[in-house]
């Protein structure tokens, strides 16, 4: 019996050593306990207004040229107990960044997971077109997930010049359809 207590002892030490020696998943951040992993990102190319025969003034959920729709793809899985999840603390952040854009849309309901459970979806953020490397972190926390590099906004981006009644036609601006409101990211 004594034998037994001692050899179980050890293999409880022996795993918690090499669960702590173990490299975290630099695609992978967990919070309270439940890993959102990051299995693909994107810059989302959207319409331009040209292409929207230029009917985008006023229409709500656009991004404008000056900005980008960024997309992830994540699995999100609790650990060996049961969860919650809420990915609305989730940011993507210019890197060096302190100010975060929160998500726009995705899977934004929170939800319980059961113990190993996964759910699989996507998150959508929008940040400027800076040529910046976009990085997702949680608000107060160092740890962070490298994204993708957005590209550069034309010169003008972002001043709409309309059409005055002279004019042939308005300077064609790309808008991007997005799920939610708009959410600029500051800080740069």
């Amino acid at each position: 019996m004594i034998v037994l207590v001692a050899v179980a002892t050890a293999l409880g030490v022996w795993r918690a050593a090499s669960m702590a020696a173990a490299k975290p998943d630099p695609s992978a951040l967990v919070i309270n306990g439940v890993s959102y992993t990051v299995t693909h990102a994107e810059q989302v190319q959207g319409l331009s207004d040209a292409a929207l025969g230029g009917m985008s003034h006023g229409i709500q959920s656009l991004v404008s040229e000056d900005k980008a729709l960024v997309t992830l793809r994540m699995v999100i899985t609790a650990g060996d107990s049961p969860g919650w999840y809420d990915a609305r603390v989730l940011r993507a952040y210019v890197k060096g960044s302190s100010a975060g854009a929160p998500p726009v849309g995705g899977i934004l309901v929170p939800a319980h997971l059961k113990a190993d459970a996964s759910i699989e979806g996507y998150l959508s953020f929008v940040v400027p077109r800076d040529g910046a490397q976009i990085v997702l972190r949680a608000p107060g926390d160092t740890r962070e997930i490298p994204l993708l590099q957005v590209d550069t906004a034309p010169v003008g981006a972002g001043s709409h010049q309309h059409a005055s009644a002279g004019s042939t036609a308005a300077k064609a601006k790309p808008a991007t359809p997005a799920t939610g409101g708009k959410s600029p990211l500051n800080g740069r």
